[in-house]
């Protein structure tokens, strides 16, 4: 009976550690778009947590064949929500189909003994010419002791860029 129980909630618990969500089931076809990615917005305490995550999303989007660019931003700061409001007009004067951005929400080591790293991002697709958000996505994990900030942040962004 305890190896029973054992095998259920072991796996459950593994499973508990990451989550992603998606808003809709949404079939994007990425490949022939020109995509930008701007600035995440910085919700943590982590300094710069907003372009570490977009840089991240850059290198992913790369390595998944898109034809992508990234936002030139001339200062190392935390970008606000009105900064990037400014930057999603002026990418929309330029020949770029989709841009994204979105929130960091978690970007730290968990204290304690083992200190964990514990990433949460939200990501957001916009269309430019129809000025709306075709893909939203949001995903958390916690990693293990052994694991990097960065490392847990590629990691969910794999799983929720489409």
């Amino acid at each position: 009976m305890k190896r029973i129980f054992l095998l259920v909630i072991i796996p459950f618990i593994l499973i508990s550690c990451s989550t992603v969500t998606n808003s809709e089931k949404v079939s994007l076809n990425l490949k022939n778009k020109n995509i930008i990615i701007l600035p995440f917005e910085n919700y943590t305490e982590t300094p710069l947590a907003g372009l570490r995550v977009s840089s991240i999303a850059y290198g992913v989007f790369s390595s998944k064949g898109y034809n992508v660019k990234i936002y030139n931003v001339s200062d190392d700061k935390d970008y606000k929500p009105e900064e990037i409001k400014v930057f999603l007009e002026k990418v929309k004067e330029n020949n770029y189909d989709l841009a994204v951005t979105g929130y960091v929400n978690e970007f730290r080591y968990k204290t304690g003994i083992d200190g964990e790293p514990a990433v949460s991002i939200t990501l957001k697709v916009y269309d430019l010419k129809n000025d709306r958000v075709v893909y939203s996505a949001v995903g958390s994990k916690t990693g293990w002791s052994h694991e990097s900030l960065t490392t847990v942040a590629q990691k969910i962004l794999n799983k929720i860029i489409p």
